[in-house]
């Protein structure tokens, strides 16, 4: 049995449905990142493992224990929210150490983990400081020391970076990999940002309409999509429309009739002849024939830097709109509304089961 096991998790409000017959393995010092848009379930399924949301079908358990009825208190685990949820007027050392003396711990005992807590975060210093007189960054090591004081089982976390500007939220991301690499701390993480999740997680586990609809690791659900919404949620995708011909073993796409590649399977990727299939934005080429490649023209329709490099929107024969991320100054005199060749090899064009 898994560390924690969800099994068939079901919770509706009225018609609303927020978890759909959920079903979830984690293990043991393992990173697990809940991804999706809003209210596609993840901070539902988050909060009923809290024991703040109680399921209408279903079981959660945590260490070979059911714990799905058990009060919040009685769970051990430990919750760091997106606000922080500081006590203004408790300093941080005081912050650190209010849920050690709620459990009426030694006054001993208490200091010395609240020391532990802080210098793992880095605070040992601004021990005495309220969390007006904090950063951002500073206050979410309070809540994550505060969290981790008591020496929980597992540390949820809703969305607690989403408050702070790219560059703090980038140095979050390492200061959390370290906590959870030094603490040994199972972490589940919520959020509905890709590269946050990319860049932290063992496993990610994509949610949509209340159900887990692909889970794995990070470089497999970029690589392999099981669907258009997780082939367009994950962010860098081009979703296309193609037609498929048995009788010519020909792919209709991309304003051209191409062979069919070999990764393409007859059986399983069509439905009449439609097929969905998908290019990620970095793997589109400006150029002409070159070995191994397929060349398409299009039209460009829109040109922005973006710092490490420029996206270039074009529209394609048969009126799809492809973007592309190419390095800065690779476009030259690339101009909107301008004719211009693409290429793209055929191994790097995924596709996707029918809708």
């Amino acid at each position: 049995m898994a560390f924690l096991d969800i099994r068939r998790l079901r919770k509706s409000y009225g018609a609303a449905v927020a978890l759909d017959g959920v079903d979830l393995s984690v293990e043991e010092g393992e990173f697990i990142t809940l991804l999706g848009p809003s209210g596609s379930g993840k901070t539902t399924l988050l909060m009923s493992i809290a024991g703040f949301v109680k399921p209408d079908e279903g079981g959660i358990v945590l260490s070979g224990i059911d714990v799905t009825d058990l009060e919040p208190e009685d769970r051990n685990l430990g919750l760091v929210f997106q606000g922080y949820a500081l006590f203004p007027h408790l300093s941080v050392r005081d912050n650190v150490a209010f849920p050690l003396r709620v459990r009426q711990l030694e006054k001993r005992a208490i200091a010395e983990r609240v020391e532990e807590m802080l210098a793992l975060v880095g605070l040992d210093k601004l021990a005495a400081r309220k969390p007006r007189e904090l950063s951002g960054g500073q206050q979410q090591r309070v809540a994550l020391a505060r969290a981790l004081a008591y020496s929980p089982r597992l540390l949820l976390l809703d969305e607690p970076l989403s408050a702070l500007d790219r560059s703090l939220r980038e140095n979050m991301q390492r200061e959390l990999k370290r906590l959870h690499r030094e603490t040994g701390v199972t972490f589940i993480f919520v959020t509905h940002d890709q590269e946050e999740a990319y860049a932290m997680s063992d496993r990610i586990a994509v949610f949509q309409n209340g159900s887990i609809v692909q889970i794995g690791a990070p470089r497999e659900i970029y690589r392999n999509p099981v669907s258009r919404f997780v082939a367009g949620f994950i962010g860098g995708n081009n979703l296309i429309r193609a037609r498929f011909s048995s009788e010519r073993n020909r792919l209709a796409m991309l304003g051209r009739d191409l062979p069919v590649p070999p990764h393409f399977d007859p059986a399983r990727h069509h439905r009449d002849g439609d097929v969905s299939a998908w290019i990620r934005s970095e793997d589109i080429e400006v150029g002409g024939a070159e070995a191994g490649f397929e060349v398409f023209d299009v039209t460009v329709i829109d040109r922005a830097f973006i710092g490490t490099g420029e996206r270039i929107v074009v529209r394609t024969r048969d009126g799809e709109e492809l973007a592309l991320i190419i390095p800065d100054g690779a476009a030259g005199t690339v101009t909107i509304g301008a004719p211009l060749q693409c290429r793209i090899r055929p191994d790097l064009i995924g596709f996707l089961l029918p809708d």
